[in-house]
């Protein structure tokens, strides 16, 4: 299967891209990515350019997965990635991704084109987190606001938000969904 995005140096060179780019094959879809003029960007599409950034053992959060999840449209600078609760706290040094140690639960993650990404609950409540703590942040506000003008999303958000889990804002976020549909 030929790949959702095409990086620099990985099949094609810059010389490559850059003729494929000035012929209309290709067209950006990151800042170092390029699809298929007719392929859809999609999540798979919006995954796969985020792949070279997000480390092993990490899953792609908040601004990162809702842009993956399709709540944002512009690509996030710079990426937010979260360590998984079976990888081992070390120190990571990346460029372009801010890692965070704090352990996501692995049933909070799915794999999409092969790099794993928040659920969409969970990243649900990431941006509403984000949001609700900070109201001067526009991206986080956006995604929100996308996210609940999704009505397919309130029943599933409202189910994973009365799991019982220990987050904060958890109530403030179920009375939200509730009030917006």
């Amino acid at each position: 299967m030929p790949p959702f995005a095409l990086h620099e140096g990985s099949p094609l060179s810059v010389a490559e891209l850059s003729a494929a780019r000035l012929d209309g094959d290709i067209v950006a879809v990151g800042r170092n990515a390029y699809a298929a003029v007719d392929q859809p960007h999609n999540d798979m599409v919006r995954a796969n350019v985020a792949r070279p950034v997000i480390p092993a053992g990490f899953a792609a959060v908040g601004r990162t997965a809702a842009w993956i999840h399709g709540a944002l449209q512009a690509e996030p600078d710079p990426h937010h990635a979260q360590r998984l609760e079976s990888t081992p706290a070390k120190r990571h040094w990346a460029t372009g991704v801010v890692l965070h140690d704090w352990p996501l639960p692995e049933v909070d993650t799915v794999s999409i084109a092969r790099v794993t990404v928040a659920t969409i609950e969970r990243t649900f409540y990431d941006v509403a987190r984000a949001s609700f703590a900070d109201a001067d942040d526009a991206l986080a506000a956006t995604a929100l606001r996308t996210l609940l003008a999704r009505e397919d999303l309130a029943d599933p958000m409202l189910a994973w938000l009365e799991q019982g889990r220990r987050l904060r804002f958890t109530h403030t976020l179920a009375r939200l969904i509730r009030q917006s549909g």
